[in-house]
């Protein structure tokens, strides 16, 4: 298997990002669109990087260790 082939193993479609986020895949592509989560092509398919996902529920979590009283 090529290099882009065992890539895109580790990467996430939009469904399996938002079931992570407990968001919607629309929510997911939102985020995408917003440059909030980072995506890779390989041709016609979308994969979002899990990293981005992971840096994306530190920042909320921080955010809502912030707000707590």
């Amino acid at each position: 298997m090529t290099d882009a082939g065992l890539r895109i193993l580790d990467l996430l479609t939009m469904s399996e990002a938002g079931l992570r986020l407990g968001c919607s895949a629309k929510k997911v592509r939102r985020l995408v669109a917003d440059d909030v989560l980072k995506q890779e092509r390989f041709g016609a398919l979308v994969r979002i990087t899990p990293e981005s996902v992971a840096a994306y529920e530190q920042r909320q979590a921080a955010g809502n260790e912030a707000a707590a009283p």
